[in-house]
């Protein structure tokens, strides 16, 4: 399989997103991640979806996560609604947001190729450009795992096997 097969559109986000919006694509989709864009639409960065949760819990309880059991049901809420004023923007010039530099792979690129890719970049999704920048789309760590399950289903082809009929 290759990555235009598994290329999909995806929602993507700018600067300007609100938070809350930015929360309610994630959980309407699914997402493991934003894929961020720029004013003409072309995505330059991932941020983790555990990331943007940065927008709701704050330093002090991050870095001591005893202080998290201080928070009722009320306080926590309280909280969660500190998305309503954010952006996505924030995220990307927090200090203590770690965003990637958007990973990329060739429309011919391989099944394993897409996952050596995402794991080298720590990133649950890929772009999929060709060599002169046009967008295909996107592959997400679920598609890629969905991907994955579907080969290792697959019977292994008579040319994959070595002249003793042993697999590779």
């Amino acid at each position: 399989m290759r990555a235009s097969d598994l290329a999909e559109q995806i929602p993507t986000v700018t600067r300007a997103t609100g938070a809350l919006e930015a929360a309610r694509i994630i959980a309407a989709h699914r997402l493991a991640s934003l894929v961020v864009a720029d004013r003409d639409g072309l995505p330059v960065a991932v941020i983790p979806g555990t990331q943007v949760l940065k927008l709701v819990v704050p330093r002090y309880v991050r870095e001591d996560a005893s202080l998290a059991h201080v928070y009722d049901e009320a306080g926590a809420d309280e909280l969660c609604a500190a998305l309503r004023s954010r952006t996505v923007g924030e995220l990307l010039d927090a200090d203590d947001v770690r965003t990637h530099a958007l990973p990329a792979v060739l429309p011919d690129d391989t099944l394993v190729e897409i996952a050596t890719v995402m794991i080298n970049a720590h990133s649950p999704v890929v772009v999929v450009r060709d060599r002169d920048g046009r967008y295909f789309g996107a592959i997400t760590f679920a598609r890629t795992m969905a991907a994955v399950a579907a080969a290792a289903n697959r019977p292994i082809e008579p040319s994959a096997r070595d002249a003793g009929g042993q697999d590779r």
